[in-house]
């Protein structure tokens, strides 16, 4: 079984895209997909019936930006006014509203301070079809959010894979397990800047992606959004310590997971694991060769999805149909 797991956040969802599109090209089609953040939309498109339709959206979305206003001043227009269709900023009244009558210290933080700062636009269509979609796919789709108060993942999985990962619904000690349906979506792309809606806030805070119930696959592609090898920027400023502080969230997570699959392999290898319910997993990682930092959070990247498709293509030439 053939398994992806695809990182996603922000302005970095292109790569995934790049490499998601190189891979339907080639017909290489996972029994499992597990998908965090923006990578969700990223999945959406390449389980259209057109082929094109990843290329085509890039081409469309990232046109109007292909101009020469630096990221930073992008970065600032995006704050200040919102991106259309996506997101629109918090007006001070409606903090003053939700604060006043200002009785505690508490609350004159929160007005000048807050979490939540942006208020999602995006209407009930674009979350509905994406949750027909992916019900109605054959290819065991997973995603993620994070329930705040239970400290816990929350799995939302299309019946495909509930079959391939033997979960159902229900609470185990490590996942939340719920049908997938348009309110998971949701909850699965609500940013901290956003607030939590009903509890559950967008899991790339805690895994960008889930890779535990792919354990089931014997071959698992990891497409990443930075190299989780080195780093491929300086720290020489605040907003660099931002993103690395992010960054190092997504990393960790997955050093985790990888160190848990490397180990099980080196056991079984040697012969102390012997079990059947444990077998080896090849895991392969994809990630780009170009960085993407703190001012792209709110701006895809036309050269970043053509990086996809430049790292899928060697991937393939290099794996030959091994991954098929």
């Amino acid at each position: 079984m053939l398994a992806l797991a695809i990182q996603g956040i922000g302005g970095m969802n292109a790569f995934a895209a790049g490499v998601l599109y190189e891979f339907r090209k080639n017909e290489i089609e996972p029994e499992l997909i597990s998908a965090t953040s923006g990578a969700i939309y990223s999945t959406y498109l390449y389980l259209d019936s057109n082929p094109e339709a990843i290329q085509q959206y890039y081409e469309e979305f990232t046109e109007e930006e292909r101009d020469l206003i630096p990221d930073e001043l992008q970065f600032m227009r995006n704050v200040m006014f919102g991106v259309s269709g996506k997101f629109r900023p918090i007006h001070p009244m409606e903090r003053f509203a939700e604060n006043y009558p200002f009785s505690e210290p508490k609350q004159w933080m929160n007005f000048f301070f807050p979490a939540k700062v942006f208020h999602p636009t995006y209407p009930d269509s674009f979350y509905e079809k994406m949750a027909k979609r992916f019900s109605a796919s054959s290819v065991g789709i997973m995603i993620n959010a994070y329930h705040y108060e239970k400290d816990k993942a929350i799995l939302y999985l299309n019946e495909a894979a509930m079959m391939k990962t033997n979960l159902e619904p229900g609470e185990t000690k490590d996942y939340i397990v719920k049908e997938m349906s348009a309110e998971g979506i949701r909850n699965s792309l609500q940013l901290l800047q956003y607030g939590e809606r009903k509890g559950e806030y967008d899991g790339a805070y805690q895994f960008n992606p889930v890779i535990g119930p792919l354990k089931k696959a014997s071959k698992i592609i990891l497409i990443t959004v930075e190299s989780i090898e080195k780093s491929l920027h300086k720290i020489e400023n605040y907003f660099d310590t931002q993103d690395f502080l992010l960054k190092m969230l997504f990393k960790n997570a997955l050093h985790s997971e990888l160190r848990n699959i490397r180990l099980i392999n080196k056991l079984i290898d040697e012969g102390i694991v012997t079990h059947q319910r444990y077998h080896p997993i090849d895991i392969q990682i994809i990630q780009p060769s170009t960085y993407r930092g703190y001012f792209d959070y709110f701006v895809e990247d036309y050269p970043f999805f053509q990086d996809g498709i430049k790292q899928g293509s060697e991937f393939i030439s290099k794996s030959h149909s091994t991954w098929r």
